[in-house]
């Protein structure tokens, strides 16, 4: 299946030489993993949705979103489409569900590495009062969804600064 585990267990991220950490819930990877089959051969990608550890060092990814009814997409590209998704992320927001954490998308057949547009947007991501994420979270899931597949995962720090993640072993 996919990487050191199944989709019903959490998966742990972190930096080498950064206090930055991410973990990617059961719940959320299977979010992940099944939009990613039900997409087939086209990307497809989302938001992810979540909180901050108590030493806000760690974003525990609780939520992937899908594509939404306005995206579109196709075999190597993807327009992720926003219909709904501020209703969606306020209730989540008001209610103590969880916060705007970053994006995700999925590159089928393909390896999870960022492409420049992907770096482009998250930097746009990261610098903007609009989002307010000024470290937004990027997961890329590359390979096939219902067998092999890859996680990249990394944060976008302030002034444009990639920090590249490394699953660790629970």
């Amino acid at each position: 299946m996919g990487p050191a585990g199944t989709p019903s267990g959490d998966l742990e991220f972190k930096a080498d030489r950064s206090p930055f950490a991410v973990r990617l819930t059961g719940r959320a990877l299977a979010q992940l993993v099944s939009t990613c089959i039900i997409a087939g051969r086209d990307e497809t990608g989302g938001v992810l949705i979540g909180r901050y550890s108590p030493d806000h060092r760690t974003a525990i990814i609780e939520i992937a979103t899908g594509p939404g009814g306005d995206s579109r997409a196709g075999r190597a590209w993807l327009i992720r489409g926003v219909k709904g998704l501020q209703r969606l992320l306020n209730s989540l927001w008001s209610s103590g569900g969880g916060y705007y954490l970053g994006e995700w998308h999925f590159h089928p057949g393909a390896a999870p590495t960022p492409s420049h547009q992907d770096v482009s947007q998250m930097k746009v991501i990261a610098s903007s009062p609009r989002y307010h994420c000024p470290e937004p979270v990027l997961v890329i899931l590359g390979g096939e969804p219902g067998g092999d597949y890859l996680l990249h995962v990394e944060v976008f720090g302030l002034a444009g600064r990639r920090v590249p993640l490394t699953q660790v072993d629970r």
